[in-house]
């Protein structure tokens, strides 16, 4: 029995976090089929134009990323900057890192992390599902990504509890993974027609 005063951290068992993530896979799996099943062409084939089909992704793709460079990139230059942190070298940093700059490198560091799953669910969804589809998911998650940036650089003095993130990260899980999933069934179901 733990203590309740006790204010340890805990790690979660392995097995109690694999019985998670299969929930996770179990899950995405499904919505992936869903999307595939009722959204996708037919199994085996390719858009009959496929630069039409991927235009919408592409736009919304290329507007994220131009984003993330302007507003997370040369953000953290920017923050950077204004501190004055530019000026000083390496050696002469503060041990602990301004909270405007953290901020906005974990802004910045964590966009990067979610980058690949975008990019490849966006396209792949596209170009194997269905183009309309994976644009619509794609700009949500752009919205919603850019929304995660305003709040985590406003969050300053802020407890990580109490920023309320999750309410921007979690739907962005679930729609690149639903994105790959759906593109992974999909070509099983053209591969095994």
């Amino acid at each position: 029995m733990t203590d309740p005063k006790d204010k340890t951290t805990h790690t979660v068992p392995l097995e109690k976090e694999l019985q998670e993530i299969m929930k996770l896979v179990t899950m995405f799996t499904l919505l992936g089929a869903a999307l595939s099943f009722l959204f996708g062409r037919e199994p085996g084939t390719l858009p009959d134009d496929i630069i039409k089909e991927l235009a919408p992704s592409i736009v919304v793709a290329c507007g994220f990323l131009i984003s993330y460079e302007f507003c997370d990139v040369m953000g953290v230059g920017m923050a950077k900057g204004r501190k004055g942190i530019l000026e000083q070298s390496y050696k002469d940093l503060p041990a602990k890192e301004d909270e405007e700059v953290y901020l906005r490198q974990r802004v910045l560091t964590n966009q990067l992390e979610q980058m690949p799953l975008f990019i490849v669910g966006t396209f792949l969804c596209a170009l194997l599902v269905n183009g309309k589809v994976a644009s619509i998911l794609s700009l949500v998650w752009v919205v919603l990504r850019r929304m995660y940036a305003s709040t985590y650089k406003r969050a300053g003095g802020k407890k990580l509890k109490q920023i309320g993130l999750a309410k921007f990260t979690v739907p962005c899980y679930f729609i690149c993974n639903t994105m790959v999933m759906a593109a992974g069934i999909q070509a099983v179901r053209g591969y095994v027609r």
